[in-house]
């Protein structure tokens, strides 16, 4: 079976445009606003971003 890309019509799962670091149960921007894309290794599509939280 073929499934439809996530954000695609009829796709089975979605995404966030962006997401944060999850922390205490929640999304939490990271300190630096830095994010950078998530890349799927089934079609090399960005599909989110995520953060990027070096210390």
């Amino acid at each position: 079976m073929i499934y439809a890309n996530p954000g695609d019509t009829g796709s089975v799962v979605s995404f966030e445009k962006r997401y944060g670091n999850y922390i205490g149960g929640e999304f939490v921007a990271p300190v630096k606003g830095q994010y950078f894309d998530n890349i799927s290794p089934v079609n090399g599509h960005v599909f989110c971003e995520i953060p990027r939280s070096l210390g």
